[in-house]
């Protein structure tokens, strides 16, 4: 410390050391965190755009990796493939979708299906391969049907009302066909049922049922027949399944023919009791007009004698 330490008051000045000492090592100027980062290349001089490019280009690595999957090495391999798709799938893979996405031939792919539903055929299990809406799926076994309703009723799944199953019926066995059709059969309008059919995209607008102005016609769509296990629209139930058998009918004509005998009685009833008061009001004038009323044997009768 020296008198050049002090200021005119005598007091002890701030001093600062050209080369301040530190206790490690110095980070060098230009980079925030030093040597380390740019010795591992993390920090360099390239600008905005190419550090852009460049992880573009690691992107474009990442999805080229997806786009050209390694071939499978034997038939075994092109089966898992297979199955896989058909269980991840939320819906029914067609041939042509399978061999887009795998780049398999149609033919092998068609050999590979088969294996599968014949091999979850025989093993038993609770899953099996189906042929469904022209494309494969995984479905469950007809003899878990109903546990798995009664799964589906304790998980919230809005189910279709009873005018909703009638209408889209309609639809089904009658299509290509107008909402009117469908209310005249229903005996009440149906267009907030369609709506929502539609937007459940059970049915859909085919066409109109002529030149502009004609009413649009209406018909299933491929959700349905997955959804209903159809693998064509040729596969619903015959209308005469759903026939009442000689007994139903028999009871429903024998019902119908009491109903008729009961209005035929009604009819008749009201028709004689018309005709009565017809004839009674007849009567009446008649008896008025003679002024007959009195008692022919009474008093004042010269008939009648008085002793």
């Amino acid at each position: 410390m020296s008198h050049d330490d002090f200021d005119e008051n005598g007091e002890l000045t701030e001093q600062v050391d050209d080369a301040p000492e530190t206790d490690g090592p110095q980070e060098a100027e230009g980079s925030p965190e030093g040597d380390t980062r740019q010795a591992d290349g993390f920090w360099d001089d390239s600008s905005p755009e190419e550090e852009v490019a460049r992880m573009s280009g690691i992107v474009e690595a990442a999805f080229e990796a997806y786009r050209d999957p390694p071939p499978p090495e034997n038939e075994q391999d092109k089966t898992s493939i297979i199955e896989s798709l058909l269980f991840v799938s939320p819906e029914p893979l067609s041939l042509g979708m399978l061999s887009e996405t795998t780049g398999f031939d149609q033919g092998a792919i068609r050999e590979i299906l088969n294996r599968l539903v014949e091999t979850y055929r025989n093993r038993d299990g609770g899953l099996i391969v189906r042929e469904v809406a022209a494309g494969f799926g995984f479905y469950a076994k007809p003899k878990a049907a109903p546990y798995i309703s009664r799964l589906i009723r304790t998980q919230v799944n809005p189910r279709l009302t009873r005018a909703a199953l009638e209408t889209l019926a309609i639809v089904a066995y009658l299509q290509p066909v107008s909402r009117g059709v469908v209310a005249e059969i229903r005996g009440v309008q149906s267009e907030g049922v369609m709506k929502t059919l539609e937007d459940r995209v059970l049915v859909h607008e085919v066409g109109r049922g002529g030149p502009p102005g004609y009413p649009m016609l209406y018909g299933t769509t491929s959700r349905f027949m997955e959804r209903f296990g159809l693998k064509s629209i040729d596969d619903l139930p015959d209308l005469e399944e759903f026939a009442p058998d000689d007994a139903t009918i028999d009871k429903i004509k024998r019902s119908l023919s009491w109903e008729l005998m009961e209005e035929e009685a009604v009819a008749d009833r009201g028709s004689r009791t018309r005709e009565d008061t017809e004839d009674n009001s007849s009567g009446g004038d008649c008896l008025a007009e003679g002024g007959g009323g009195s008692d022919p044997a009474g008093e004042g009768d010269p008939e009648r004698g008085d002793g």
